[in-house]
């Protein structure tokens, strides 16, 4: 098979009508791999028509299009919570379907870049195209997730979310290798597909790429098998899960209210005498500098005779935050997380003179200001302590960061009560195992309306609390580090990641030489 191979290898071009029904139905299954359904098998071959179709696409324009509808199509199933989401807060009809379809349509955007690419690493050869393919998808994985907007949930490792021992290699690879390698599997298999359309032989590729799926999986197999917390004295965390609906959250009536449903709450927590209660994100009722809303809290430090990691609002300097505040036991502030990430319409809103009146609650909270980019970990009983607070916890590099400054427990605060009980939630919650299998480190997570849980460093849940429900969760950790020096991941950082973006644009580069 030649390297220019297209459409017109096999007659008269395919209608494109044909060509897109080809990318979308596999778009759509792959959307499923994603929690509450988890159809992992489909990633490792849900690819191979895009990647066909980009191929043989007759222009690089098509190639785009057929690559974003691709996109949309996952997009459109993984990200259906938006609409339901923005009808939850009252955004009309018409305008809910706006924000849903422009948030998939300008995620999809990468995906026609790399139905680009696809046609253009024909030039690489039969044997390297699968291998370009691969390269090409984790350097825009690795860049967008790094430089533009995102709501996270796009990495391709996420699909095999129910596959433990598919995570294991992450703690030394990072979070884009398990997507090159099921990119690299769909680029042979669409190869042998091309191949076989032509009476060709089996490409070389076919064994090699499956010899590596299945190291791959072996590694974390054994990773899995030999998984056995360090024995000692238990340190034990009690989680707070106070299940207040959102959207009477920032009525100033209901503040009464949910003081008192924490207080049950945080009352039977003191009872399990817990070296740490995690509090969800903006669990006080207002702003945390108000004296009244900093004496309440203080009072239950030294009630409880513990510390205490609280979600508030902060004013500090003239600047807003969204923070986790830490309260020792004295009733005294011994640290503080500002968020960095901070969420498009939830802590800040793009064009706010133009869209305000269309995004009704979702902008009451007014506009945030994001923290310090370089954060150390808190000290605690239970070690030394990396926050993130909500989607935070579905890029990778704020977990990492605080690793590599030392923090050997990741807390998550979030509050996904803005989603209700859609698939937005789960597919946030999930986030965290690979977050606690990248960095070998325990996360504990405290959630408003859940998912609360602990997570050990294999990504095992240890216990938790389900969505949509009330309650304290007691949790322990082991009283010893399994792994003191943290993971290869943590303390080189996303190497294979810079590594594939290096290789990328050292190709690109001389693609374009070549042309000139």
């Amino acid at each position: 098979m030649s390297a220019s191979h297209n459409e017109s290898d096999c007659g008269s071009p395919v209608p494109l009508r044909s060509v897109a029904a080809a990318v979308v139905v596999p778009g759509v299954f792959l959307g499923l791999t994603l929690p509450p359904l988890g159809l992992w098998p489909v990633a490792w071959l849900g690819l191979a028509p895009l990647l066909v179709a980009a191929r043989m696409a007759h222009t690089r324009g098509r190639a785009f299009l057929l690559g974003w509808l691709g996109g949309a199509s996952f997009f459109a199933v993984t990200m259906y919570w938006i609409y339901s989401t923005c009808r939850f807060a009252g955004v009309p009809v018409p305008v809910s379907i706006v924000a849903w379809a422009a948030l998939v349509s300008f995620l999809a955007l990468t995906w026609g870049l790399f139905g680009v690419l696809v046609k253009e690493a024909a030039g690489a050869g039969e044997e390297g195209w699968p291998w370009a393919c691969a390269i090409a998808w984790t350097a825009i994985e690795f860049l967008c997730a790094r430089f533009t907007p995102r709501v996270g949930g796009d990495l391709l490792g996420y699909t095999q979310w129910r596959f433990l021992a598919m995570l294991q290699p992450s703690s030394w690879f990072g979070p884009h290798a398990l997507g090159f390698l099921i990119v690299l599997v769909n680029g042979v298999f669409a190869s042998w597909m091309l191949d076989r359309r032509l009476a060709r032989p089996v490409p070389k590729n076919v064994p090699i790429a499956c010899g590596l799926a299945l190291a791959w999986l072996l590694g974390g197999a054994i990773s899995l098998g030999f998984a056995s917390p360090p024995r000692g004295l238990l340190r034990k965390v009690a989680i707070l899960q106070p299940n207040i609906d959102q959207y009477e959250k920032w009525d100033s009536g209901q503040a009464a209210h949910i003081k008192g449903v924490i207080d049950g709450l945080l009352a039977r927590a003191s009872e399990a005498q817990p070296a740490l209660i995690v509090w969800p994100e903006t669990s006080v009722p207002g702003w945390l500098d108000e004296p009244k809303n900093m004496d309440w809290v203080a009072a239950w430090a030294k009630r409880s005779g513990t510390y205490h990691l609280v979600g508030a609002l902060l004013e500090e300097n003239g600047k807003r935050f969204n923070a986790a505040v830490l309260v020792d036991p004295a009733g005294k502030v011994a640290g503080r997380y500002a968020k960095r990430e901070l969420v498009p319409f939830g802590e800040y809103v793009p064009f706010r003179s133009l869209v305000q009146p269309w995004v009704g609650i979702l902008s009451q909270m007014g506009d945030m200001d994001p923290g310090e980019k370089v954060q150390l970990p808190l000290e605690t009983p239970v070690g030394r302590i990396g926050v993130t607070l909500c989607y935070e916890a579905v890029f990778p590099r704020w977990s990492r960061s605080a690793a590599s400054l030392g923090a050997r427990v990741l807390v998550n605060i979030t509050n996904d009560g803005w989603y209700k009980d859609t698939w937005g939630p789960l597919h946030h919650f999930r986030t965290n195992v690979f977050r606690a299998v990248e960095n070998r480190a325990p996360v504990i997570r405290s959630g408003n309306t859940g998912v609360s849980a602990v997570i050990d460093p294999w990504g095992r849940i240890q216990t938790k609390l389900d969505l949509m429900k009330e309650g304290v969760l007691i949790g322990e950790l082991a009283g010893a580090d399994a792994f003191p020096e943290g993971s290869l991941y943590s303390r080189l950082g996303d190497w294979f990641g810079w590594l594939c973006t290096s290789v990328f644009a050292a190709l690109a580069a001389l693609a374009i030489k070549r042309r000139l």
